[in-house]
């Protein structure tokens, strides 16, 4: 074993040699420029490597990627040090906005992060556009990527670290035109048709006017709602009510968490009792700050086969920034059917249901109707938040949504 001066010296020191002749005290060597970014890159690489076997943890449990860097501390990240690249802790930097994680100080950017694309996609995430390129390319689209050395360092979808020129797509000029990988081309066939004209819908004056009484956090959700609590919504009315006329109105507080309950947002589903609703309804304002989002809802014409799947989704926007997180509407775990079916298996504790009752129909088949209570933790509760939007995934099961609150 080669011993280097330094640590001879610090050896010598330790066993209380105090005094050496000048002859035998060695100079330390200082490190060099390329033995350090070696040192550094090697460390990094390490950090990567954590970082992937986080995320897939993550993956296994969620049954998808996480949005942020920051969620996986510290269930599956104890370490958040990790997020640190050794540059960064010698000289101070980390990644800056808009792509930045908005909870940590981090050195590497998550390429599938949900923050909007921008002029060339304005309707696409990074995430969509990260999953078409691996549609040309495989999994050697980075996952993480550091940009903190020279060349820089690359996590792939697969697990493989690898280096590259800033332009990592430069790597596959021998494979496809990098052209090809750019948001413009690969979401110049499929853009998002015009919005269609809002649904027409009830007179204001049919819902019950708001209470004066109700807080901010209680949203007003007055100009979004299509169909009253006491309407059939589903398909056409028949013999037999089929409606949430029993469900209790105004300001009602239910699982702990108070409501203003006055009308219903239902969203388009495959079925045809439900297609005539609209995809998605944008811009529910917020304007405040917030630590949680309650989401009372459920979804209609559900079914046991249709358990964990995603039947829509809460799309955040914060004012800030371009920034946005979704809070993915998972049949089975955020919600079910507005009626209780047969065979369903037994709820997982994230299913909550927050008010049951009955109505003529479902009387008749011997069951009830519940409707269901989902929170969501703010990741960045000092940012205020600008809108919401509620968008269907156009599945079987169609989502519906009665109030949000937020605390």
């Amino acid at each position: 074993m080669v011993i280097r001066p330094l640590a001879l010296g610090l050896f010598i020191a330790g066993l209380g040699v105090g005094l050496m002749s000048p002859e035998l005290a060695w100079p330390q060597a200082p490190a060099s420029a390329a033995g350090l970014a070696a040192s550094e890159r090697d460390a990094c690489i390490t950090n990567l490597n954590t970082i992937y076997q986080a995320i897939q943890a993550f993956q296994l449990e969620h049954k998808d990627l996480p949005n942020w860097l920051s969620d996986l501390v510290p269930q599956y990240l104890p370490d958040a040090n990790v997020l640190v690249c050794p540059v960064c802790r010698r000289t101070g930097k980390t990644e800056g906005p808009p792509f930045a994680d908005p909870k940590i100080p981090s050195s590497y950017l998550f390429q599938f992060c949900p923050v909007p694309i921008g002029p060339d996609a304005p309707n696409r995430t990074r995430r969509e556009w990260k999953r078409r390129q691996m549609g040309l390319v495989g999994a050697a689209v980075p996952l993480v990527r550091c940009r903190h050395h020279n060349p820089l360092l690359n996590l792939g979808f697969d697990g493989k670290v690898y280096e590259s020129p800033p332009m990592w797509e430069t790597l596959f000029t021998n494979r496809i035109d990098i052209a090809e990988l750019t948001a413009a081309r690969l979401f110049a066939g499929d853009r998002s048709p015009p919005a269609k004209p809002p649904e027409k819908q009830p007179a204001t004056r049919e819902f019950a006017p708001r209470d004066p009484q109700a807080p901010a956090q209680l949203l007003d959700l007055t100009q979004f709602y299509n169909a009253m609590l006491t309407q059939t919504w589903h398909g056409q009315p028949g013999a037999v009510a089929n409606d949430l006329g029993n469900l209790p109105t105004g300001l009602q507080t239910f699982a702990g968490v108070q409501f203003d309950v006055r009308g219903i947002v239902q969203l388009k589903g495959k079925l045809n009792s439900v297609t005539n609703y609209p995809a998605e309804v944008k811009g529910i304002p917020v304007r405040q700050k917030c630590q949680h989002l309650y989401f009372l809802h459920a979804a209609g014409v559900g079914r046991v086969a249709d358990e964990g799947k995603q039947i829509g989704t809460y799309v955040i926007h914060y004012a800030t920034s371009q920034m946005r997180l979704e809070v993915p509407i998972v049949y089975g775990q955020a919600v079910r059917d507005w009626h209780t079916q047969p065979g369903e298996p037994p709820s997982p504790p994230e299913l909550k249901v927050a008010w049951t009752g009955e109505n003529p129909s479902s009387q008749r088949a011997g069951r009830n109707i519940r409707l269901f209570l989902t929170s969501w933790t703010n990741l960045v509760p000092n940012v205020e938040i600008e809108s919401v939007d509620f968008v269907s995934s156009v599945a079987i099961p169609a989502p519906f949504l009665i109030a949000i609150t937020l605390d």
